[in-house]
Order: structure tokens, then sequence, then C-alpha cells
């Protein structure tokens, strides 16, 4: 739509005056070039006319590229998107009237909705009115004028909204994002970031419409209604009631296995219904299994450990009845077991796991930990426990070596989080797919992580019908979904119908989320210490890209500067001129940089830490380079050992942390926010997480300073003291606050006794913080969850977020497990992130 984006506009000269912090505007004649601010993303509008109507006028609007666009104007007191002939199309969603609403004082301003021309293919089952157009973006234009656009961004802040770049443009307009950190000397016209938030233009017409097809095919696999007329007796030792949901899906698995007795009488459970389609029509055969996908917080591991108790009786017969043919070589034959084996990433899970047993079934089950060195040796330990608990780590260990779990036949195998086992080449995933066993179930709440090619791996290891292995599954499904042709996700809704079932939390009727982002300004201190980072970087750039090396060394040298760059860049965002939290005097080798520029997981010092890492070229977590052939002696520029530019580097006891040594305008603000919600409200807990030690330990410090009771958990506590610290912020009243490493190690922890959640930065991977906010918020949770996240404008965490908001977009649009080089790719998440004009 052409006629939108032409030439600059006549605009008329405006003076500002400031009224609580906003410009207001008068106008008088003059003439300003109009310049796009940015982008508002994932809109809906719901169309007005029926469908067939909107068909036809959409063959004669105008296209740019692979997308359509439309005007954007308020009728009323709402927002409509218009055709070019004037006629109303759709009215927008009520989130994005919400922030166009807020941009109403800015002078001049005006908006144009894109859609992907694949949105407009016709759909399968479409309403003959009211159909919802998903995916859309609104362009946001203004005065090319400082002030203004610095007005828009602070008023869109307001609302919680954030500008990204625009998915496409005009040739003849220029882009400035006054919420985009831009390098200072550098020019703030970013045009060259325009489209930087979608893949390829070939995809992006057929990624729209597959994606919306697969949301409605995940949201779909609900299960149904709950049979009122469904009868649950609990087995015995189960102590617990469990929830309508739970109850739906201990039926999905049990009428899932085979040989399940569903009698009146049965002291393992009663299931009993009014519906006749309530039993199998008949025994499956083969292979048993699926994948239960519920978000986390619904408890899927309380529903696993239920099926156990319900079916310990078939499970005890197990070995007596297991059946291998005499043909089987000796060293091949297993050894048949009642157990069921649960898989797990870390041992702070598997102890998550022992717990719930406690809990829920004191007494009722025989169980073993195998993990440590102390795990058993010989086949005939397992062959009369009930359930089996390890880590994907100890089972590639022992895969390569004593290969004791290969020798067993499993009664039932269950991976957790098993999303661990994407990457076919790991050995965590060969491990898991030669365990034998007949039933095979896969708990994760992100069956697609990156790539749809990660179902393959799942589906190679539950080898269920129709599509029983990873290499039939992508001829099967995977290559229809690639070639995008009309029909094109049968097979994976037919896969998915069969053998998954998908609950969101809405089941749970959870009291409302409220998300309050903090906006902050480095100090005069502060951003001469930013500023001296970032030049730093940019001469060790400058130096890499002058050796005019192409190679992949290269590619390694500017992710490593670029990463240590960023994260030095974050972190003093956080701890502004205080110096980092000195080392142990137990780790002589390792420097303060060492230790507290590594996430959770990277400084886990466990086999399972190392394991999952090892077949990785990024830490899931935190993004830092595993692969990197980097050394301090090859350039001398920001290797993780030095000392950054700008950051005070007075001697520091061990452990003994001052704010006298500086000064953190966030960290100040966290404790504020804390100390005067408990003066509102002292009941109230705070969950406050952190991806930096140092931020953790001088919060403790300030918690301290304050007289607010806290405990602390980083990825260097032990077990027992992290049950302890668990149990005082769960149970003891006085216990106000716990701080938290963000990341692996919060995965799969109840807190509900929190409800208000802060995340003092800004992750690189957004699921780590739905993960952290999942923690409070989830089954069993009672008060208004309130996130507070903090934000430092002006820096590099503001273009983190627009990353984020990237890596949602394209996240289901990437169908090629083969597709793009892994470093590549994050090289170019790094330059986006610090706006770097490197060659690849």
């Amino acid at each position: 739509m052409s006629s939108n984006n032409s030439a600059p506009a006549a605009k008329r000269r405006f003076s500002l005056t400031l009224d609580d912090g906003f410009a207001s505007c008068t106008l008088s004649p003059s003439t300003t070039t109009q310049v796009c601010y940015g982008a508002l993303y994932d809109g809906k509008a719901k169309c007005l006319d029926g469908w067939k109507a909107i068909d036809s006028k959409i063959q004669g609007q105008t296209k740019r590229s692979s997308f359509f666009s439309f005007p954007v104007r308020r009728m009323g007191t709402s927002f409509y998107i218009f055709f070019e002939d004037e006629i109303a199309l759709a009215v927008v969603d009520q989130r994005t009237q919400k922030w166009l609403a807020a941009l109403d004082p800015v002078p001049n301003a005006r908006f144009e909705a894109l859609f992907a021309a694949g949105s407009f293919t016709k759909r399968r089952n479409i309403p003959k009115k009211g159909v919802v157009l998903d995916g859309m973006s609104v362009n946001i234009f203004g005065p090319q004028d400082g002030v203004v656009e610095k007005d828009a961004g602070k008023r869109l802040r307001q609302v919680s909204a954030f500008l990204q770049h625009p998915m496409e443009l005009a040739s003849n307009i220029q882009y400035y994002n006054p919420q985009f950190f831009v390098r200072p000397g550098r020019d703030r016209n970013i045009t060259h970031l325009v489209g930087a938030c979608r893949t390829d233009n070939s995809l992006v017409a057929v990624g729209a419409r597959i994606a919306h097809e697969v949301n409605g095919i995940l949201e779909s696999l609900g299960g149904g209604p709950f049979d009122e007329g469904l009868e649950f007796i609990p087995p015995m030792g189960l102590s617990s009631e469990l929830k309508r949901h739970q109850i739906q899906a201990l039926l999905f698995v049990l009428k899932r296995e085979p040989g399940n007795s569903f009698s009146q009488k049965s002291q393992i459970g009663v299931l009993t219904s009014t519906k006749s389609n309530f039993l199998p029509k008949e025994t499956p055969q083969g292979n048993f299994g699926g994948l239960i996908a519920d978000v986390m917080g619904m408890g899927k591991s309380l529903t696993i450990l239920t099926t156990i108790l319900c079916t310990l009786e078939d499970a005890r017969n197990f070995p007596h009845f297991s059946f291998q043919s005499q043909n089987v070589a000796e060293p091949d034959r297993r050894t048949p077991t009642q157990a069921t084996l649960v898989v797990v990433p870390s041992a702070q899970l598997m102890y998550n796991w022992v717990a719930e047993i406690e809990s829920h079934m004191p007494g009722a089950l025989k169980l073993i930990l195998f993990h440590g060195q102390r795990r058993p040796k010989n086949p005939e330990s397992l062959a009369s426990i009930d359930v089996v608990l390890t880590t994907y780590g100890t089972l590639a260990a022992d895969h390569k070596k004593a290969r004791l779990l290969q020798k067993m036949e499993w009664y039932r195998v269950v991976l957790d989080e098993a999303h661990w086992i994407r990457n076919p080449s790991s050995q965590q995933f060969r491990a898991a797919t030669s365990l034998s066993t007949s039933r095979r179930w896969c708990l994760t709440g992100t069956p697609i992580q990156n790539k749809f090619d990660d179902l393959a791996s799942l589906a190679q290891f539950l080898r269920v019908p129709p599509y029983p292995d990873k290499n039939v599954f992508r001829k099967h499904v995977l290559e229809p979904l690639e070639k995008g042709d009309q029909g094109c996700v049968d097979p994976l809704r037919f896969y998915l119908r069969q053998n998954c079932l998908r609950r969101t939390d809405k089941c749970l009727n959870l009291p409302m989320l409220t998300e309050e982002p903090v906006y902050l300004q480095l100090s005069n201190e502060e951003q001469e210490a930013y500023d001296r980072i970032l030049s730093t970087a940019i001469r060790a750039l400058d130096d890499i890209v002058s050796s005019a090396d192409k190679t992949k060394q290269s590619k390694n040298e500017k992710i490593t500067v670029l990463f240590t760059a960023l994260t030095r860049l974050r972190r003093l965002c956080d701890l502004g001129t205080l110096p980092p939290i000195q080392s142990s005097p137990g780790d002589p080798g390792q420097s303060t940089e060492d230790s507290d520029m590594l996430c959770e997981l990277c400084s886990s010092q466990d086999a399972d830490g190392s394991l999952l890492l090892k077949d990785e070229q990024f830490c899931p977590d935190c993004s830092r380079p595993l692969r990197s052939q980097r050394s301090a002696r090859n350039t001398g520029y920001l290797t993780p050992a030095s000392q950054p530019d700008g950051v005070d580097d007075r001697a520091t006891s061990p452990f003994i942390l001052s704010m006298d040594n500086g000064h953190s305008t966030k960290l100040l603000k966290v404790r504020d926010n804390v100390l005067q919600a408990l003066q509102v409200q002292p009941g109230i807990k705070h969950l406050i997480f952190s991806a930096w030690t140092s931020s953790l330990g001088y919060l403790a410090q300030l918690m301290q300073q304050a007289g607010i009771a806290h405990a602390q958990i980083n990825g260097r506590t032990s077990n027992a003291e992290r049950l302890k610290h668990l149990r005082a912020f769960q149970e003891d009243s006085q216990v106000s606050v716990l701080l938290m490493s963000i990341g692996t190690g919060a995965v799969g922890l109840t807190l509900t006794a929190a409800s208000h959640v802060h995340i003092v930065e800004p992750h690189w991977n957004p699921s780590v913080e739905e993960q952290a906010i999942g923690r409070a918020r989830r089954m069993g949770q009672t008060k208004e969850v309130v996130v507070t996240r903090y934000i430092t404008t002006g820096t590099v965490e503001q273009n983190i977020l627009s990353l984020q908001q990237k890596k949602k977009n394209i996240a289901r649009f990437t169908f090629d497990a083969s597709s793009g080089d892994a470093v590549s790719e994050r090289l170019d998440d790094f330059k986006f992130v610090l706006d770097a004009k490197l060659p690849s």
C-alpha cells in the first residue's frame, strides 16, 4: 500500500513543553520529514465481514513483497484496519488498541498494519464471519524529531509496549527507534535493521499460515471436556487428591498402555465412566506411550507417579511373564524389571521427584537413585524396584561404559524435560533411544524448542504408530510442512491427536498475572564505565575484522569478543560501578571474572551439567560459546579472565561485599521496591531472579541492611542447604525473600508461597524467564502474581528485548534441522544486540 509510505509528508512546526514528564505539543505550520519509530508485534484483528467478501477484496489489495499493508485509523473509540477504498476490514485487538491510544498526543502519528501474505490463504473450518487474523505487526510513523521520538517511546513504555524492528518499510522511509540502544557516535538511522526480526521472505507467507494451523493443533490437544460421569477411586498409597486435569491425564496414559485393569473392585484404582467409548476398542499392540506436553506447573510428575501406583500389580508381575526370544545372544539379553525408569536433566530435579513421592505417596513405592558413585553395579539390584531415578548425564555415562541401564528390560521409561534429547547427535539422545521397554513417555512443556525437527527426535524415542522412527516422521510429517502445500499439517495433526496431550494453565483458573516493567537510567559514573567497556570491545572487533581472516576461527573470535562485551555490559547494568564478587579461596585457579560470568548451568561442577553442554555449541541458558578456540594468548582482548575496563578493581576479600565500593542504580531500586511492597503488604513473599552471582550477593547484603529476612540459592548451594532454604521460604512466615539464580536450577520447583517475582535483568532466552515466573504461577497458587522486570534504558538490555521478540517470531517458522550454521546464527544475535556492523 504505497500511498501510506510515499514521500515525506507536509507537517506543521510544533513547540514542546513538559508536563508530568511527557511532552505536550503546540503545532504551527511547517514541513517535517516523517520517519518510522518501529513496530508493535503480535497483534490480532477481527474481520468485520464474511470471509468470501474479504477474500475477493484482498485479491485487489496492493501487496509489497511478502506483506499486505493497510492503514490503521481511529473510528470512534476503537482502531480499525481499512482497505484502500476506505472500507473497514477489521477491528484491532484490545492490547494493540491500548498501545495505539497511548500515542494519541504524539503529533501527526500514523499507523500501518502488516500481514504476511499467507495470513489470507484460505484455511480449513474458518467461520463465515469474525475471522481472526493473527501475526499482525503495526508500523508506527511520526515526525523526525528527537524530542517527539523520545516522547513516543516513553509513552509506549508506560503501557508496557516495546518497539521492534519493522518487518518491512517502503524504501524511502527512514527508521529511528527511540527505544533501541544505538552505540555513541553511530547514526540513529537504523534502516539496515528493517526486517531483522523475521525469516527469509520466501518463508514468511508459508510460515504465517502453518504457524496459525500448528498453534490451532496444539490448542486442540486438551483431551476434550472432562467426563462428569467419571469416577476415580485413588489407588492404595496415594495420600493426595488429584485435580480433574490430572485424572484426565492419568486416563490418557492408562488407555495407551496394554494390560491395565479397569475393574470396579481392583485395589489399584477404579476408573468407571458413563460413556461407552471409555475403554479402547481393542488392546494396543507393539510399542505404547506418548507425549504429555502440558505447560509447566500442571503436575505432570504427579500424574506419572499415580500411573505407577495404578499399575503396580501389573508391573510386579512383569518380570515373571516377560518374554525374550531364545535366539537373542547372551550379551544382548535383558533383565526384566518391574521398575519405571525416570530420567531428568539434573540431580536437583531428581530430588524434586523424590520429594513428590514422599509428599503424595509416602512409603508406597520402592525407590532407588541411579546416580553418583554409589549407584547399583548389577542388574539384579534393579529388578524388584518400583521407581529408578537417574539423570541424562548418568544415563549417557552408563551408556558409554557399564551399560547397566541398557541391560534392563524396563516396565516403563519416562523422560522428564524430554526436549533435552532433541539433538539426535547428542549422547543423551543415543542413550535414551537405546533403552529397552515397550512403554515410553515424554514429558515436556516445549515439544518444539527451536525447530519442528525437535519432534522427530521425540518420535524416534517413542516409536509409536503411525510414524515409529525419525526418518519415517520426517518423510511423512516434516517434508509436507516444508513444502507448505494445502493440507500439509494434516499428518502432524493426526500424529499429535493420537499421541499427545497438551493443556495450558487456563484449566487451573489461576489468579491474574500482572506485569510491571521498571525503567532505569544509568548514573553518570555508571554511564562512563559502560562507555569504556563498549570502546574496548569496538577496538577488539576492529582488530579482528582488520585481520581479514574469513575462517571459522575468525567467527569464533568475533563471538567470544561480542559475548564477553555483552556480558560485561549486561552485568554493569546490574552492578553499576560495584566490583564483581571475589572467587572462593577453594578455587585458586578461577578468577572473579570466570566465576561470575558463568550461568548456573555453565558453572555446574557435576557430570550432569557437563554432559548437557557437551554436544551444544552454545549454552542454552546464557548463550555462552562453548567451542571457541580463542584464548587470551591469541589477541589479549576481553577474554573471560581479564578485568573489564571501567569496573573498579579494588581489593575485596572473598565473599565480603560492600556497597561502599561503588553504586548500583538497579540493585538499589530492587531493594526499594521490595521494602515498599512489604510495608504495604507485610505477608507477601518475593522471588528475585538474577543471572549474576554478584547481583545476588549484593542484594542479600541490601536485604540484610534493610532488616528483610531472606534466603539465597545459586548453583553452588548444596542439595541439603537448598532444601533447607526452600522449606524456610515456603513455610516460615518471617522469610520474605528468596534470591535465586535464573536458569536450569529453577526448573521444576514449586514456590507458590511467592506472589511477587522480580526479574532483575532481561534474559537471552525468554523461555528461561517464563520458567522462573512459573515457579510461583502454577497449580496451587491462590494469589495474584505480580512480575516486575527491570530494564536499563539506553543500553543493550533494550536490544535484548528486541532479540527476544525476534526469536519468538522465527521459532515456529524453522523446519529444516540442518538449515543455517549455529555459529553464524549466534554471531548474528550478538551483532544484533550490540548493533555491530561486522562482516560474517
